[in-house]
């Protein structure tokens, strides 16, 4: 795999990592342009971590090359590497300003001290704090402390900043803010940001492209969209976004293929992947908020409608949702549809009966491997 004339500020080339007979990563390759906002998304213990240490220098490959502006970090030390890396406990010196934390690492590579105080009031002013530089740590809400840290290895212009689960330790309503500031703050600088994160929440809204990442390898890489509109695997069916997952036998291949639920129920889906042979078992994918639940007095005229029965009821506002079992004439089928909010169905209630319906091309079917 070569960069061409395309410029990518981090490039990785079948690494490969393992520890005691685990294999940790498993020929991952990737190329990312210049000033981007990555994300690599997966589940703990996925490789995810591992993958970060080996692009910042605190593990080498067993296999593989990995590239920073075309050049090879192989043998290359943490600290001699263009990057920097923001963690989840930012590490701020308490006992240092804001501005004096900032300029840190600006005073250890010897910067003149003009420089310093020129560079440490553009990055102040870049993430939105220019007043704040004579302030301590410890006066600063938990917002602007990640900005800080952000800040502080901004001012270095490294080529590439890696962020390590940054939004981790802060409170549901602060990380719903900081993943619009830090989105803001990457367009501001320009600089290329490649973020951990086992929260698919924080990787779709940010970033430009999200690798999945599962048992060491990436499942797909992709827009945020494609990752959530056309999965390429049963994992990122799942893992991504909110989805029911049905056992199904394959009757009829085609654009819109007919399927067999538990019971002999019928319904019709596209397939996620190359269409599989009539009779083979399949994994049958609909997302919740793709299912109408069509009370008594209201038509559904969608491809497939199936009866249901309330079983639970989930509020939770504009993500209210209810758990329905479809009977099937052997084992109940359990799923999980997403309620809109209109008075209709604020009377709802368990034990009610419902038809549910959805169109055939918001299922998705994958073949059964066993994923």
């Amino acid at each position: 795999m070569t960069s061409g004339n395309q410029p990518f500020d981090l490039e990785c080339q079948e690494v490969c990592k393992r520890f005691a007979g685990h294999q940790a990563v498993d020929g991952v390759s990737f190329q990312i342009p210049a000033g981007s906002f990555f994300s690599i998304l997966g589940p703990s213990g996925c490789g995810k971590t591992t993958l970060l240490r080996m692009l910042a220098g605190f593990l080498e490959p067993d296999s593989g090359d990995i590239r920073i502006k075309g050049r090879s970090m192989l043998g290359i030390a943490p600290n001699r590497r263009p990057l920097n890396m923001v963690f989840q406990h930012l590490a701020l010196f308490p006992m240092m300003s804001v501005a004096d934390n900032v300029a840190y690492g600006l005073k250890r590579r010897g910067t003149a001290r003009e420089e310093i105080r020129r560079r440490v009031a553009d990055v102040l002013e870049r993430v939105g704090l220019p007043d704040s530089g004579d302030k301590k740590p410890e006066q600063l809400s938990g917002g602007q402390k990640q900005r800080i840290a952000i800040a502080r290895c901004l001012v270095l212009e490294p080529a590439v900043l890696l962020l390590d689960e940054p939004l981790g330790a802060l409170d549901l309503k602060l990380r719903e803010q900081m993943k619009v500031e830090l989105k803001q703050l990457q367009q501001t600088f320009g600089t290329t940001f490649i973020y951990i994160t086992h929260d698919q929440s924080e990787a779709l809204v940010m970033s430009d492209q999200v690798a999945v990442m599962n048992q060491g390898r990436f499942e797909q890489v992709d827009s945020p969209q494609g990752l959530y509109y056309n999965p390429q695997t049963p994992f990122v069916a799942g893992f991504v976004g909110d989805s029911n997952r049905m056992a199904a036998r394959l009757l009829q291949a085609g654009p819109h293929a007919e399927l067999e639920l538990a019971g002999g129920l019928r319904v019709k889906a596209r397939a996620a992947t190359a269409p599989v042979a009539p009779g083979s078992q399949a994994s049958l994918f609909v997302r919740p908020e793709s299912i109408v639940a069509c009370l008594p007095d209201m038509p559904c005229e969608l491809d497939n409608r199936l009866s249901a029965r309330v079983e639970t009821l989930l509020f939770d506002g504009a993500n209210s949702r209810i758990e329905v079992s479809v009977a099937t004439g052997s084992q109940p089928l359990n799923l999980t549809v997403r309620l809109p909010q209109t008075p209709a169905y604020a009377r709802l209630r368990p034990g009610d009966l419902l038809t549910l319906g959805w169109a055939a091309d918001q299922g998705l079917y994958f073949p059964e491997t066993g994923a």
